[in-house]
């Protein structure tokens, strides 16, 4: 199955230890749009990506592709998505290469010539060719987020979440990485769902933005709607 529309979410929620995080959120995804869920740290925004890729189990509501049901229907599950976590959690006992590579490699998907030509054929395009034999330890914070997003792409995903991918980043390789986002979007036909507290970068990236706080969506639009808000997270904007 390709994703033909949108993603939905219908009144998710989720709490913790008694604490509400998610409050019956509802909002719609688009097909091959780049969508920014923005607010402060804490507000549960790495929650609800979890949520949507079934790390986490959310407590009540539904998520919806295509009008289908994700959790009900055979052919929903077939959906690639992909996640880009915020420490890029490489595995520090492989090299880049096998980084990107151990989905393939795991699942014993194509020849192992294959996986290494396509695995290089995409640190080339995200710029981190040399690092091909290099050990996670040996890369910068930048290169660590390149090889993680290298890694999601080498499914060929549906849908790629972001979780804080410009976290502890310089503004120059917070810079790399929304033009990275950028081009996906125009080459690839990737639908992309992004988490950030960086406004900044919320802007330079995205469709449409939605505004997440006390655990509820308080304003969701494009940015020229986004920008007249007078949500607090946004001052002096």
């Amino acid at each position: 199955m390709s994703l033909k529309d949108c993603i939905s979410i219908k009144n998710i929620s989720k709490s913790f230890s008694g604490k509400v995080v998610l409050d019956s959120l509802s909002c719609d995804f688009a097909k091959n749009q780049t969508h920014v869920i923005l607010g402060k740290s804490g507000t549960g925004k790495s929650v609800l990506l979890k949520i949507l890729i079934n790390l986490i189990e959310a407590d009540s509501g539904e998520i919806l592709i295509d009008g289908k049901y994700s959790r009900r229907d055979e052919e929903v599950q077939t959906l690639k998505m992909s996640y880009v976590f915020q420490t890029a959690a490489l595995l520090n006992s492989l090299n880049v290469l096998d980084n990107v590579t151990i989905f393939l490699d795991e699942h014993d998907i194509g020849e192992k010539e294959d996986r290494v030509l396509q695995a290089s054929k995409i640190l080339n395009e995200l710029g981190v060719q040399d690092t091909a034999d290099k050990m996670p330890s040996e890369l910068s914070g930048g290169m660590r987020k390149r090889v993680a997003i290298a890694r999601s792409l080498i499914i060929s995903p549906d849908i790629l979440l972001y979780d804080e991918p410009t976290a502890e980043l310089d503004p120059i390789n917070t810079k790399i990485i929304s033009q990275i986002i950028k081009r996906l979007k125009m080459e690839k036909n990737i639908t992309q769902i992004v988490v950030t507290h960086n406004i900044d970068f919320a802007f330079s990236i995205a469709d449409k933005i939605s505004i997440l706080d006390n655990g509820k969506f308080v304003t969701t639009g494009d940015i020229d709607i986004i920008k007249k808000s007078n949500n607090e997270i946004l001052e002096p904007f």
